[in-house]
């Protein structure tokens, strides 16, 4: 890969290792990086960081974090006219000289340099600080031992530094994993995970990474406590990784914690469940057992936003648990004021999903939303607003409904932002199309309608009967499948409504032949029209 052929490079180069090596010293050293080497490098550099991709100013930074870490000077009085590249790193003054001829700074000490940097350094001086250490670690990230690169970049994480230096290294540890991941323990794995997500790095071009990571740590899970749990599924949902192998490991997990819930951390057992939830990934033993430790443990030791996080989890998937959404109600409409924007709107949502959210508790949410910045919502909040609204409208009597609004001006954002989803979703879907002729080819009259501004249905004219696509969102990642939160409250409101709704699975649907799905829309047809 064109990481390795960096690293194998960077190893080449005698000049810049020593200068690499010596960069922490008090003393001021300077290197050269021959025109060639330099040229190769670039070459090199060129692969991770195409043009086309508007990349190349990241890959200038990390020629001149190699070079000097930003202390450069160039050679023009060489003679004889080969162009030489010229630096000169100097750390802080405190650091402890090794002499020029020692061997290299064990690697374990790197390590422990770049944990205490986290503690010792203000923000302005992490840069300065870090960027010699990772230079001297460059040229010798093959020779650390598995354990010594998950500290490596437990440190990173823990530091928070992000620069092109710091990616150059983590894409060629990347590698080095992929290449040989079963040296790795499950619990080094997690840390891994853990720390490539805080840094930013989960995009696709670490997908191979976490795929490997996934595959490894299926064979040896059971090594993982309650921590190594925690880290790893929050990674996954924080990457956003969903594959076979990794529902496979979801699947695991979720059975290895039940074992494992007394020993968790209230605020342990919430992250848990707000990871799965994030990866519609349900699983009921789980969530039935850590709702039971919650309570026993009791909510108050949960920080509001905590106890929002929990609340949410349990309205994306759906999952009833009466006394606890009871509990939790009570405790966060008490403590509403010391929640943010966002968080307000996932209570409110979360509540109205539930079908939990009286219309005295909706007013005095509402009015505490108005008082919020904008700056504290999401584009994703205001949709949301406008959903439970009418969500909560749907089940009241008509004179009713007028006292389930939203603040003026957050009204208007909400719809606005309603309108904008629904003008992204215009077009019928391919399972709606495929519904639509099916109820043809059976001689039923129908058309395609919009239903109180909130959801696409094909409806049988003349009739309240609406069928109800609904794709993979509407589901749990995991089976069997199981409508979402918002899936379900989505067919109450329409039911609310005088509408008798046939949901139709995409993932039925699809298992159905042709004459088979003639066949069962008729049926359905026909038993909603007695």
């Amino acid at each position: 890969m064109a990481r390795s052929k960096v690293l194998s490079l960077l190893e080449k180069s005698a000049n810049l290792h020593r200068a690499a090596l010596l960069g922490p010293l008090r003393y001021p050293i300077k290197g050269h990086l021959y025109t060639t080497a330099s040229k190769d490098l670039t070459q090199q550099l060129s692969l991770l960081f195409p043009a086309s991709a508007g990349s190349w100013p990241f890959a200038s930074a990390v020629v001149r974090e190699l070079l000097s870490g930003g202390s450069k000077s160039a050679d023009s009085g060489s003679s004889d006219g080969s162009a030489r590249q010229e630096f000169t790193t100097q750390s802080a003054a405190e650091a402890e000289p090794v002499p020029a001829d020692d061997e290299p700074v064990q690697n374990f000490r790197v390590l422990q340099l770049l944990s205490a940097a986290e503690q010792r350094l203000q923000a302005n001086e992490v840069g300065p600080r870090v960027t010699p250490i990772l230079q001297h670690l460059i040229p010798e990230l093959r020779s650390l031992r598995p354990v010594e690169l998950a500290a490596m970049c437990t440190a990173l994480s823990s530091i928070g530094w992000q620069d092109s230096l710091v990616d150059l290294v983590l894409g060629v540890v990347s590698d080095m994993v992929q290449d040989n991941v079963a040296s790795f323990t499950a619990p080094q794995l997690a840390a891994m995970c853990g720390a490539y997500v805080q840094l930013c790095r989960h995009s696709y071009n670490d997908s191979q990474l976490f795929d490997a990571i996934v595959e490894q740590v299926l064979r040896s899970f059971k090594d993982l406590d309650a921590s190594g749990l925690v880290s790893l599924t929050n990674a996954l949902s924080m990457a956003d990784h969903e594959s076979e192998k990794s529902a496979v490991l979801l699947k695991a997990i979720a059975a290895g914690a039940l074992d494992l819930i007394p020993s968790f951390a209230p605020g342990q057992a919430v992250s848990l469940l707000s990871s799965f939830s994030c990866l519609r990934h349900y699983d009921e033993p789980l969530y039935r057992a850590v709702s039971r430790h919650l309570l026993a443990q009791g909510l108050q030791q949960l920080q509001p936003r905590q106890q929002a996080n929990l609340l949410l989890s349990l309205a994306r998937m759906g999952h009833t648990e009466e006394e606890l959404v009871r509990q939790l109600r009570q405790q966060l409409v008490q403590d509403a004021d010391k929640l943010r924007g966002s968080a307000l709107c996932d209570v409110l949502w979360s509540l109205g999903i539930l079908d939990d959210l009286p219309v005295a508790t909706y007013t005095q949410l509402a009015s505490l939303l108005e008082q919020q910045p904008l700056r504290d919502f999401q584009p994703s909040d205001f949709r949301r607003l406008y959903e439970v609204q009418r969500i909560v409208q749907a089940c009241l009597p008509a004179e009713e409904r007028g006292q389930v609004v939203l603040p003026g001006w957050m009204r208007a954002y909400a719809s606005a932002a309603w309108q904008d989803r629904f003008f992204a979703e215009q077009n019928f879907t391919p399972l709606q199309q495929s519904v639509c002729r099916a109820l043809a080819d059976q001689g039923i009259s129908f058309e395609e309608k919009q239903l109180h501004n909130m959801t696409f249905a094909v409806i049988v004219r003349g009739t309240q009967i609406a069928l109800h696509p609904e794709g993979p969102d509407n589901y749990s990642s995991s089976w069997p499948k199981r409508p979402l939160g918002d899936t379900l409250a989505m067919r109450r409101m329409l039911r609310a409504q005088g509408w008798t709704v046939i949901p139709i699975p995409k993932h039925e649907w699809m298992a159905m032949t042709i004459p088979r799905r003639r066949a069962h829309v008729n049926k359905l047809v026909t038993e909603a029209s007695t």
